[in-house]
């Protein structure tokens, strides 16, 4: 779904255009005999020897942030491009994704806001507002059944898609990061669901198929699916392989840990690049891409627990952990029990006597598996403070990455981006300064974790 760089600019992921009909007719409408395939929330099994390693129900009335970052501007801050370099007409907007009833809600709309990151003027403003969401940092895995419940819009122009790319992609670009799409809809191919994977082989490589369902897949419920293994992928439409649905493959960008982006775009190169007038999205009127789960699956395995670390709770003071602080401050850095613990009787408070300080209490890590990590503790904060920060880096000189701790007056789970760690060496813990000495400011933290994505 992203950096189609095309001469023609039509391929995207239908890599059987010659037998699906990719012909971008902007005057092409849904064939009205179809009809539309009603269903409720649909059950899925994902057959034995398979273990749910991670999924998000969409249950409560928000996103959950620990699984998806939000896209707020047509400037992707990931891929470093304007339009997700595929010309799409839809300005993200953080307004534009929600969640109700059980369900994740993508909603797009027409504006005459002409909303246009500045890093983005020569592009010209955006005629609608959408949402778009990935698990970049959050969550990252490696084969699996990666499936989801998910109803597309009817309507020329709409683009909505279900998909993945490589974690890497910060350090090797697309097409080189790899790119798995799961689902992607076309107006002019209604019973389809398009299905594709991109990677770098001396160039831009392409392999695509689809499953038609023999009816509209708009405006009902259906299960989209890939079964990713080592040397194949296998697509699934409502548990049914569909035609030519295997893609055989050893190509190193399907070898690592993928991220997943789910988006509802309007118009771009798929289509052509349409003119916003064409899109069918009447002024005031909303269309939505709806989710009901998204789920990860694994043969034979079970999440990976928490690296083991030492006096995690601080039960047994400070044993584990060091202290780094400069010259002329105050180290203030021990196991309390004041106000009590998240759990357990103690816990670890930064706090000053009233003189100034700064301190970083951590504990290192050696040996860790390559892969990427997260840092997680219960946290209570009064008072301001100059830094205060959870953090992790793969070495003592390393710039960190960091979560900046806010106020919290009753213990809150906190946690750091994702680290790759290469080496096997992390240190984390947390880092606190004070410039001017008042007593009142205190950080008190419990019940470290260390988890490997």
């Amino acid at each position: 779904m992203t950096r189609r760089h095309l001469t023609s600019g039509l391929l995207a992921v239908c890599g059987l255009a010659a037998l699906h009909g990719c012909a971008m007719d902007a005057t092409e409408l849904e064939d009205a005999a179809l009809g539309t395939h009603q269903q409720a929330e649909l059950a899925y099994n994902p057959g034995s020897g398979w273990n749910l390693v991670w999924s998000d129900e969409f249950d409560g009335t928000s996103l959950n942030g620990n699984n998806w970052t939000v896209l707020t501007s047509n400037w992707d801050p990931v891929t470093n491009n304007c339009n997700f370099g595929t010309g799409e007409l839809e300005y993200p907007r953080a307004q534009n994704v929600t969640v109700g009833g059980g369900k994740l809600i993508l909603t797009a709309e027409r504006t005459s806001d002409n909303p246009m990151d500045s890093r983005c003027t020569g592009y010209g403003p955006r005629s609608f507002y959408s949402g778009r969401i990935h698990t970049k940092g959050k969550v990252e895995k490696k084969y699996g059944k990666i499936a989801a419940s998910i109803k597309v819009p009817s309507g020329y122009g709409m683009w909505p898609a279900f998909w993945t790319l490589g974690a890497n992609i910060s350090s090797t670009p697309w097409p080189g990061c790899g790119e798995i799409d799961i689902l992607e809809w076309h107006s002019n191919d209604p019973t389809w669901m398009k299905s594709a994977t991109h990677w770098h082989n001396g160039g831009q490589a392409d392999w695509g198929t689809g499953a038609s369902g023999g009816y509209n897949l708009a405006d009902s419920f259906h299960v989209y699916e890939v079964e990713w293994t080592a040397n194949t992928m296998v697509f699934r439409l409502d548990g049914r392989i569909v035609a030519n649905n295997t893609f055989n493959h050893n190509e190193s960008e399907f070898q690592q840990p993928h991220y997943l982006l789910l988006n509802l775009a309007l118009g771009g190169n798929w289509y052509g690049n349409p003119s916003p007038a064409s899109i069918d999205l009447p002024w005031g009127v909303k269309k939505t891409m709806e989710v009901e789960w998204v789920r990860w699956y694994q043969q034979g395995s079970t999440p990976p627990p928490p690296t083991s670390l030492t006096n995690p709770g601080f039960e047994s003071g400070m044993t584990g952990w060091s202290t780094w602080s400069p010259n002329g401050t105050d180290a203030a850095d021990f196991s309390e029990t004041h106000n009590g613990g998240h759990s357990g009787a103690y816990h670890l408070t930064h706090w000053t006597n009233g003189t100034p300080f700064e301190v970083w209490t951590y504990q290192t890590r050696s040996g860790l598996a390559a892969g990427n990590y997260k840092v997680r503790a219960w946290v209570r904060k009064g008072g301001g403070f100059d830094l205060a920060r959870l953090q992790a880096k793969t070495c003592g000189s390393c710039s960190p990455v960091f979560t900046d701790l806010g106020s919290y007056g009753n213990w809150t789970l906190v946690e750091t981006p994702a680290i790759y760690v290469s080496g096997g060496y992390l240190e984390l813990g947390f880092h606190t300064r004070l410039s001017s000495g008042n007593s009142a400011n205190y950080i008190h933290m419990d019940d470290v974790e260390l988890i490997r994505l």
